[in-house]
């Protein structure tokens, strides 16, 4: 990357300078925009205290904690793999159903045809890459809305998943190894929720100390600017597609690993929770942006709030409202930031 070339990105990727004198209601907001992190990690200790007080016996334990982890380790890696679509400005409709194709896959190549459980989740990780590719070519290169495109390509997914399944559980004839993934522990962690950690680490690294990062971030705040300095924008978007579609195909090993099986409709439900965790984190910790460090609050809040609510007998009902009233408050009030 020539330093034009980076001059070109960092600038584009800058947050736009101070326009003029502001507002009295700005100068008290600025302290608190300022100390943004710092609040949202106190807010969530105060969620967690509030929990313990009211569970002082469930809620705040090692094992509690554990599970919550386990639990969310896809969310996690769906909700990663958003973030850097949303980094450049498109969204993903398709992501749901490629973690049902890719489950499929993954089982049928065990189950029909003996593969080794390493060469099933090579497969279905590179089957979620292969939907990735065409959402990125019709938006990149085909101008398409990513609206239209994603759901198109989620609704072929779908079709070939049916056909390929006939819509029936599979669950015959699937190796240990490939269960032991999501149920084998490694210092008191299944090896899945240890991949998901590694997967953050590299997420936040690529978005903040790599070229990639830094033209994704530049793409999604200017475009032209990119262009003129001589990168294709077309592949930056089809990279951040592929990312989500890869993460989407572990996502479907991970669902049939834990289930034991395949079975109809397994990403169902897992198109709008990464999206929650996503905003809620840029809102509340990113002021606005996006960023994987901002996405793992989001996911680690919805979650300690969920089980919370969830241990104090609360219905699902309930449980939704008060996840998406938190999540309305979180956007509106970043929203309204911005505009002062």
């Amino acid at each position: 990357m020539s330093s034009t070339e980076s001059a070109v990105t960092d600038q584009a990727a800058a947050p736009a300078a101070p326009e003029g004198p502001r507002s009295s209601r700005s100068s008290v907001l600025r302290p608190i925009a300022a100390n943004r992190p710092l609040i949202a990690v106190l807010f969530l200790m105060l969620l967690v205290g509030f929990f313990a007080v009211k569970l002082p016996d469930t809620y705040l334990t090692a094992d509690n904690m554990k599970s919550v982890l386990t639990q969310q380790s896809t969310l996690l890696v769906l909700a990663l793999g958003v973030t850097f679509v949303l980094v450049i400005g498109e969204f993903d409709l398709s992501f749901a159903s490629t973690i049902g194709l890719s489950g499929a896959s993954s089982i049928l190549l065990m189950s029909n045809h003996d593969v080794s459980p390493l060469v099933a989740v090579v497969a279905a990780i590179l089957v979620g890459g292969a939907v990735g590719v065409v959402n990125g070519v019709a938006v990149a290169w085909g101008r398409a809305p990513a609206f239209i495109a994603t759901l198109a390509a989620g609704s072929a997914a779908v079709g070939i998943e049916q056909l390929m399944t006939s819509n029936n559980t599979i669950s015959d004839n699937i190796p240990l190894g490939y269960l032991g993934f999501t149920l084998n522990e490694h210092l008191g962690l299944p090896w899945s929720t240890w991949l998901t950690l590694l997967l953050v680490v590299v997420a936040v690294v690529v978005m903040s100390f790599t070229t990639l990062g830094r033209r994704l971030r530049a793409t999604g705040m200017n475009p032209t600017a990119v262009t003129l300095a001589g990168i294709s924008v077309s592949l930056v978007r089809l990279s951040a597609f592929v990312v989500l579609g890869l993460l989407a195909g572990l996502a479907g090993v991970m669902v049939t690993s834990q289930g034991g099986s395949y079975f109809p409709n397994s990403g169902a439900g897992l198109l709008l929770p990464p999206y929650s965790a996503v905003f809620l984190g840029a809102a509340i910790v990113g002021r606005g942006r996006f960023s994987p460090a901002a996405t793992v609050f989001g996911v680690v809040f919805i979650a300690l709030l969920e089980r919370g609510l969830t241990m104090m007998d609360q219905k699902a009902a309930v449980i939704q409202l008060i996840e998406g009233a938190v999540l309305l408050a979180a956007v509106v009030l970043a929203r309204q930031e911005r505009k002062q």
